[in-house]
């Protein structure tokens, strides 16, 4: 599988890729967008439905931070940037996080165990008459994409849950990642759908 963790054992980690700013095919928008300090970008207007996979814990976060080659972006602020997305987004949001870090913010309608890559996770979903409850987060996508036209990823790593969706049937897609090279990576990986 090709996915991007933090877990040391599992992890791939690309060296010499250039960044890419923002790619754009017929059925969907890659850019690079750090929604910790800037919020959701425009782009995500367009989207039925969030799904998520943000950083689990603090040790999780500053491998990716090391990674995208900065140190502006701590947990208390993600957890605090996730917060103002779920008081703000009126649309379905699935959200991939420890129960730990889900209960830190606005209560979910339902929080749910799930795995994730084989590993149990837990998550939360809001404004979701219906929610999606299934053995896996890539079913879970897939599922999505059979019920929403259009899907919003705001830390889409490399894409896994994009190309999820678009299995499912979904026909559109916005990710961003605040890491150029995983826009790099994903916008090369999609074209292979």
């Amino acid at each position: 599988m090709f996915y991007h963790t933090a877990l040391k054992n599992k992890s791939v980690t690309y060296r010499g890729i250039k960044e890419t700013v923002r790619f754009e095919q017929q059925n969907g928008i890659m850019l690079k967008h750090n929604f910790v300090s800037d919020g959701l970008a425009v782009e995500f207007n367009e989207c039925d439905v969030l799904y998520a996979e943000p950083p689990y814990s603090p040790s999780g976060l500053k491998v990716f931070n090391e990674r995208a080659e900065i140190d502006n972006i701590n947990f208390k602020n993600l957890i605090a940037a996730l917060s103002k997305i779920l008081n703000e987004w009126t649309k379905p949001v699935y959200l991939i996080m420890s129960k730990t870090d889900l209960v830190k913010l606005p209560s979910a309608d339902v929080i749910v165990e799930t795995t994730l890559n084989g590993n149990a996770v837990s998550m939360g979903v809001w404004n979701e008459n219906c929610p999606i409850v299934l053995p896996s987060a890539e079913l879970v996508c897939q599922e999505l994409g059979s019920r929403y036209k259009c899907m919003g990823d705001f830390a889409c790593g490399y894409g896994n849950s994009v190309k999820n969706f678009l299995i499912g049937g979904g026909q559109r897609f916005v990710a961003s990642d605040y890491d150029g090279k995983c826009v790099t990576i994903i916008s090369r990986q999609i074209n292979k759908l």
